[in-house]
């Protein structure tokens, strides 16, 4: 069953990297300011003061949009989806365009095959009280917050290792962002994020195969966060997603796997 659970997950990942409006298909990533300035792919002159973003156009004229903190907007403009996103407190417009060649290039995700070794049983070691976490981000100087009950604590070929948790919206499991010994190698080097199954007597399943690659991973246009400092862990992970074959960078797609 667990296989089949496994198999389905990365029939989801390969739906969700294949999405022709997700974030293999965006282009360009670019901060906006009050300084009205000209984007690659897309008409007008774009800028934003605050949460409010501003076009002016030429040939459709004017228009603005505004968007919640911390949030982001998805529509239709010159012929492809826009993305307008509050991060950090800035704003930041990405176009998303599905015929952008790292989406092509898309062959499905590159994973270890299902190791039931990696799958573990985990507790927590709740904190007096939940704390507010702040990790960076692959954007120097960006940060965000996240609330921790605690570390999960467990055992993997006869040693024990403790992973910062973090709690998810409306459900009791928790979220995982960990480095590892294949980090950087076989793995995306910023780390990869792994859910944490709340069970009926208080303990979680850590289960190391259903870890994913962040957006990251595949292209410079995305904001995401490094996992803790202490998140770290000195053993193989090899489980899970791998590094992807390619990338998309302002030169390019780019090969960023030894064959």
């Amino acid at each position: 069953m667990t296989n089949q659970l496994w198999l389905s997950w990365i029939e989801s990942r390969n739906k969700n990297f294949s999405n022709p409006t997700g974030f293999l298909s965006v282009t360009s990533m670019v901060w906006l300011n009050q300084v009205p300035q000209e984007i690659d792919g897309i008409s007008g002159f774009w800028s934003a003061e605050g949460t409010t973003v501003y076009v002016s156009d030429s040939s459709t004229g004017d228009h603005s949009w505004t968007v919640e903190l911390h949030s982001q907007t998805i529509f239709d403009y010159d012929g492809i989806k826009v993305e307008l996103a509050s991060r950090n407190g800035q704003m930041v417009l990405r176009p998303r365009d599905p015929s952008n060649d790292l989406l092509k290039s898309f062959d499905g995700v590159i994973a270890f095959d299902y190791n039931p070794e990696f799958c573990v049983t985990a507790k927590l070691n709740a904190f007096e009280a939940p704390k507010e976490v702040v990790v960076g981000s692959v954007v120097a100087g960006m940060t965000s917050a996240y609330i921790s009950p605690g570390t999960l604590e467990f055992v993997l070929n006869n040693e024990s290792y403790r992973l910062t948790a973090f709690e998810k919206t409306g459900s009791q499991d928790l979220t995982v962002y960990f480095k590892d010994a294949t980090s950087g190698n076989s793995t995306y080097g910023t780390g990869r994020s792994v859910n944490a199954s709340y069970q009926e007597d208080g303990s979680y399943v850590l289960d190391f195969n259903f870890s994913g690659n962040f957006p990251c991973s595949y292209t410079d246009f995305a904001t995401c966060p490094l996992s803790p400092v202490e998140n770290k862990l000195p053993i193989a992970i090899e489980a899970g997603e791998k590094k992807p074959l390619y990338r998309n960078t302002t030169a390019g797609v780019i090969s960023q796997v030894t064959k």
